[in-house]
C-alpha cells in the first residue's frame, strides 16, 4: 500500500510539473493583444449587437452590453483576463459621431461605423440601410438637387446634435439628450422627412433642419 501511495504521488508530481510546464510555455507564446485584435472582435461584438436589438426590438444599457460582447469575443480570440471599456468620443466632440473608441487592457482602437447596419431604421421600418457619412459639405449644399438626389439614393448619414447616436440607436430611442448623434433622410409619402423626427412623431422637417440643409 506505501508503494502505491508513493507511486500516485510521484505521478501527481508529474502532472503538476508538466502543466506548470504548459503554462509557461503558454504564457511565453501567448499572443500580444493588438488594436487589430481589438477592431476585429469589436466589428463582429457590433454585428452581434445590432442582430440582438433588432430581434429583441432594441437592448437595455447598450454600452455595456456591447463592452460585454467585446470581451466574449477578445476571449474566443484567446485573450483572457482584458477588462473592456467604451469611450462614446461623441461626448466631448460633436463631430465624432461616426466612430467611438474601444479600449482593452492598456491598449486602444478607434472603431468606425461606416458600414454598420443602422438598427433603428431596421427595428422601426425594417430598413436594411448601413451607416455611410455624407460627403457633401458643408449642408447647406443640400439645396442642389442633385446633392440631395445623390444623399437620397444612397441612404448618406449626417452629424446631427439633436440626433441619436448609435448607442442610442441601439436601444430604439429616437433622441439622447446626453450625446450628440446622426440623422438621415426618409421619403414618406413624398415627402422628404428627418427620420428621428419622423420616428419621434413630430413634423417631417422643422426650421432648424432647414435651416442646417439650406432648404427653403
Amino acid at each position: 500500500m506505501r508503494e502505491l501511495h508513493e507511486a500516485l504521488a510521484v505521478v501527481i508530481a508529474c502532472c503538476v510539473a508538466t502543466a506548470a510546464i504548459f503554462a509557461v510555455a503558454y504564457a511565453r507564446h501567448r499572443p500580444n493583444l493588438t488594436s487589430a485584435d481589438i477592431l476585429a472582435a469589436t466589428r463582429l461584438a457590433v454585428d452581434d449587437a445590432v442582430k440582438e436589438a433588432i430581434l429583441k426590438g432594441g437592448l437595455k444599457d447598450s454600452e455595456s452590453h456591447l463592452s460585454h460582447l467585446i470581451g466574449q469575443r477578445l476571449r474566443s480570440a484567446g485573450f483572457t483576463g482584458v477588462d473592456v471599456s467604451i469611450v462614446r468620443t461623441n461626448d466631448f466632440d460633436p463631430l465624432a459621431g461616426f466612430h467611438f473608441d474601444v479600449t482593452a487592457g492598456e491598449i486602444s482602437a478607434r472603431f468606425m461605423l461606416d458600414g454598420v447596419k443602422d438598427p433603428l431604421l431596421a427595428i422601426r421600418l425594417g430598413l436594411d440601410w448601413t451607416w455611410r457619412e455624407d460627403p457633401h459639405h458643408p449642408y447647406e449644399t443640400h439645396a442642389r438637387s442633385s446633392v440631395m438626389s445623390d444623399c437620397l439614393t444612397n441612404h448618406y448619414f449626417h452629424l446631427a446634435a439633436d440626433g441619436p447616436d448609435f448607442f442610442a440607436r441601439l436601444e430604439n430611442k429616437t433622441e439622447d439628450r446626453y450625446h450628440y448623434g446622426v440623422e438621415t433622410f426618409l421619403v414618406v409619402s413624398g415627402i422628404v422627412a428627418v427620420d428621428h423626427l419622423f420616428l419621434g412623431g413630430a413634423g417631417p422637417i422643422d426650421g432648424d433642419h432647414r435651416l442646417m440643409y439650406g432648404l427653403r
